[in-house]
């Protein structure tokens, strides 16, 4: 369930493209990497039904079923690319319709069975449900339980016994190249912030975000908004008109920091020493029937989508909102005790980050009520364009390992939030007593510090299965591109460290790309 995107303050059912046991549709593919993948999945699979009491040989047979079905579902699906057009995953269609089209499906029988009341669905990827509807008369209803039967092991296995632990992190070490398994600890807390984390935020915030952080985060974001106002009366491709309606929107943003001024209710989640499996089962449950009681309801404009404890932050661009949990409000993104230059460059770059995504290629479609409508000039629109595909060219030359490259469609938004969000944070930042000072700390002056915490904020070491999953599969650039892309087009960068045309973040001028 929710916002409808042509009318943002109801909750509505969407239906999307399930997920299949391959990180992405694209790993059917017979390159060597992916092929390794696919034949770590149907080992994974026999092993699972190897656990549950099949033989050896039949395991294999329904490993292969349950692999050439996901095979079938992957051929429907869209791209990473092709999720990212707003427009074209809204579609929003009649259930009468629907049972017309897809009488093997049922729909109106599954809504009802559902008790979910509603005469009309947004299905972002009919494709898919298509291609369901087709395999719902070509499969046997055998195999479809066999398949339905791996899903579900595959969703629990992590809560099992220890074999299916162990089969789990085979397949996914393959995947991740990850080498070993977390630790109890780390797995239970990881646990209670998925499925109670409201309540275990509740703690965290006493014990690790105070009043007064929560105070000098909201002038930080206060701040950062100001300068981005006032560069967007600076820019020279955008007509006046435009400016006051991206400055309406600007100005409209909930700003959400910290925690939730209401807390979820999970009275109704069961919760016991020896039965950790039971627990997670109504742990979902409930999180399941809270998410349909939403259906047809007013959307709650309090609700947050993320825990207080995680490390993230969000732009949700149907509420016209920016998040920033305290998980994210700690060093080295944000301490309460440093100066304005590693506030404004860790922190202060992610905020600028997560307003730039309101006007990035997605953003940039939603009013600021939260609905798809069109607020641009024909002429403006055309010029921003214009300016999105000159950051997917550009950083679509990157190389990150070997021949691979990122793939600028797929990280557009990310990237040009970004950018536009290091150029923001420091016009903010020179707004400060500090950022108009050459005062020295530590060797470094005021810029460099500023952005030698932006760079410290990124600092991650990665496996290469890893960063290859990552450049295959995550809308983000991998870090070391999420400081050195932003910066190349950053020229107070070029100042502060003197780059010149031989160092190798040495962009010319002419090309150094401003979006906001």
């Amino acid at each position: 369930m929710g916002p409808d995107n042509k009318n943002s303050k109801i909750n509505i059912a969407n239906a999307y493209q399930t997920d299949i046991g391959l990180p992405d549709r694209d790993y059917f593919n017979t390159d060597s990497s992916t092929v390794i993948i696919q034949e770590a999945y149907r080992m994974y699979l026999t092993r699972l039904f190897e656990l549950v009491g099949s033989s050896s040989e039949q395991a294999k047979l329904n490993a292969q079923k349950v692999y050439e079905i996901d095979k079938e579902i992957a051929s429907s699906h869209r791209t990473r690319v092709e999720l990212r057009d707003v427009k074209a995953n809204y579609n929003k269609i009649a259930i009468r319709d629907l049972d017309v089209k897809h009488p093997n499906i049922g729909w109106s029988r599954l809504l009802k069975d559902l008790y979910a009341q509603t005469d009309s669905i947004n299905v972002g990827q009919p494709t898919y449900y298509d291609k369901l509807n087709e395999l719902l008369k070509t499969v046997s209803i055998q195999d479809w339980k066999v398949y339905l039967k791996a899903k579900s092991l595959i969703n629990y296995s992590n809560a099992l016994s220890k074999a299916f632990v162990d089969a789990s992190f085979e397949y996914d070490k393959i995947i991740s190249g990850q080498a070993v398994q977390k630790s109890r600890g780390e797995k239970m807390a990881s646990a209670v912030d998925q499925n109670l984390g409201e309540a275990l935020g509740q703690s965290y915030v006493k014990r690790y975000f105070s009043e007064e952080a929560k105070m000098r985060m909201l002038d930080l974001v206060n701040n950062i908004q100001k300068a981005y106002a006032t560069r967007i009366d600076k820019l020279e491709w955008m007509s006046d008109s435009t400016k006051q309606k991206a400055k309406e929107k600007l100005f409209a943003i909930t700003k959400k920091i910290g925690y939730p001024d209401k807390w979820k209710d999970y009275s109704n989640v069961h919760i016991a020493r020896d039965t950790y499996f039971e627990n997670l089962v109504s742990a979902n449950a409930t999180a399941f029937q809270r998410n349909f009681d939403k259906l047809g309801k007013s959307v709650d404009k309090t609700e947050w989508f993320t825990t207080p404890s995680t490390v993230t932050a969000y732009n949700n661009p149907t509420a016209n909102e920016i998040v920033f949990p305290a998980g994210i409000l700690q060093p080295p993104y944000f301490d309460n005790n440093a100066d304005d230059a590693l506030n404004y460059g860790g922190i202060g770059m992610v905020i600028g980050h997560e307003l730039t995504h309101t006007f990035d290629d997605q953003g940039a479609q939603f009013d600021k009520e939260g609905n798809v409508k069109n607020w641009w000039t024909e002429e403006d629109y055309k010029k921003f364009k214009s300016k999105i595909q000159q950051v997917i060219d550009q950083y679509s030359e990157f190389t990150v390992l070997d021949s691979l490259r990122i793939n600028g469609a797929m990280t557009v938004g990310e990237n040009t939030a970004d950018i536009a969000g290091i150029a923001v944070a420091y016009d903010a930042f020179k707004m400060t007593q500090q950022g108009q000072d050459t005062t020295k700390l530590g060797d470094f002056s005021p810029d460099q510090r500023f952005f030698l915490s932006i760079a410290k904020i990124w600092r991650v070491k990665m496996k290469d299965e890893f960063l290859r999953l990552w450049i295959n599969n995550n809308s983000h650039s991998p870090p070391m591109w999420r400081v050195n892309g932003p910066l190349m087009n950053t020229t107070p960068f070029y100042h502060a460290f003197n780059v010149q045309p031989e160092d190798r973040m040495y962009l010319p001028e002419e090309e150094r790309i401003t979006i906001w």
